[in-house]
């Protein structure tokens, strides 16, 4: 069985994190194209950070990677007329879905398409329906997207199969660093991350007690102007993120919506439970018994005595972290690469 995964990977993301790296557990081949802001960016930074910006406005991410056509021709470039059907599977899909499935299918290929975009922004995301609705199997990483995906694709080309996680680079430390005198907390990324809401959180919180350590781009920076509880961190490189994950006593990071989320994934890989509030597809990631999920109604005394709580009982999450461990285990991408297999399979056959 082919298996072709075709993405983008943006410049400082973690080789670890995404989906490109189902690739080694598919013993898939990967076909990377860059976004197109950076590409432009090189002739004109104006042009380029004016396309970037719009793609943010509409995305919702600074992830985003328009596919133009040319794209899609050096794609089709790679693939192989194939003797027996192979996959040609676009991890992205709502950042780049292919315009032409008609021209893989010509090929010998079999279209499959993965969706990440959380309901509160389908509308703004999903800028060409027909992109994705084409495609041979659309994948969804949380059920909560599927009312959204079935208004243009049938039921029966509709999957869920969920994220994954590297739990063999994303694990406990050796050993953990002695206790401080504050609850040391983390949070990181901006992409339906409520920094609103954690600001206003975080401002109630003694600096005595608690850091919250918090890595985010420039304009969430200020909701946190003036917070002394909040130690805002500069870029990190891999090992300085894990090392985060790994010392953190919680992830603390209330969200304005979720479907699939690798910093959860990450966080409980490493040992450290997360407290977030019950959105989108958070059931379907964290198990109550291992984590903190709660209430939706963004009720920032409910959290702040729950923080204060924590600081007053530190052995709760520390004795947690085991089973934090083990939950997250289940989502290794050796495992949730068989979900992929079996649906390969279905489609080829």
């Amino acid at each position: 069985m082919h298996v072709f995964l075709i993405g983008h990977r943006p410049d400082d993301f973690c080789a670890s994190s995404g989906m490109f790296p189902v690739s080694r557990a598919l013993a898939a081949q990967t076909i990377q194209h860059a976004a197109l802001y950076r590409r432009v960016i090189r002739k004109s930074w104006r042009a380029g950070h004016a396309l970037q910006e719009w793609g943010v406005q509409h995305y919702g991410s600074k992830w985003n990677a328009l596919l133009p056509f040319w794209d899609e021709w050096k794609i089709l470039r790679k693939l192989p007329y194939a003797v027996s059907p192979y996959i040609a599977h676009f991890i992205w899909g709502e950042f780049a879905a292919p315009k032409r499935v008609a021209a893989y299918r010509r090929k010998g290929g079999r279209v499959v398409v993965s969706v990440h975009c959380s309901p509160r922004r389908w509308e703004s995301v999903w800028l060409r329906p027909d992109g994705y609705a084409r495609a041979d199997m659309v994948v969804l990483t949380s059920e909560c997207q599927r009312p959204f995906v079935e208004r243009d694709v049938p039921p029966e080309r509709v999957r869920t199969i969920l994220h994954g996680v590297v739990s063999d680079y994303f694990k406990p430390p050796e050993i953990r660093e002695p206790r401080s005198d504050w609850l040391r907390l983390f949070m990181l990324g901006n992409t339906e991350r409520d920094h609103e809401f954690a600001a206003k959180v975080a401002a109630k919180l003694p600096a005595d007690q608690f850091e919250w350590r918090i890595r985010t781009t420039s304009h969430e920076k200020s909701f946190y102007a003036g917070i002394p509880a909040v130690s805002l961190l500069p870029r990190l490189t891999d090992e300085q993120m894990l090392a985060e994950y790994q010392q953190a006593d919680v992830l603390a990071m209330p969200m304005l919506d979720s479907a699939a989320n690798n910093v959860f994934l990450e966080s409980m890989a490493c040992g450290t439970p997360v407290m977030t509030n019950n959105t989108g597809g958070v059931p379907e990631y964290l198990s109550s018994d291992c984590n903190f999920v709660m209430s939706n109604d963004r009720n920032v005394d409910q959290w702040v005595e729950k923080l204060l709580w924590l600081e007053q009982n530190r052995d709760v999450a520390e004795r947690m972290r085991p089973a934090t461990r083990a939950w997250a285990e289940r989502f290794d991408w050796k495992i949730i690469a068989e979900d992929y297999r079996a649906m390969y399979r279905e489609l080829l056959a």
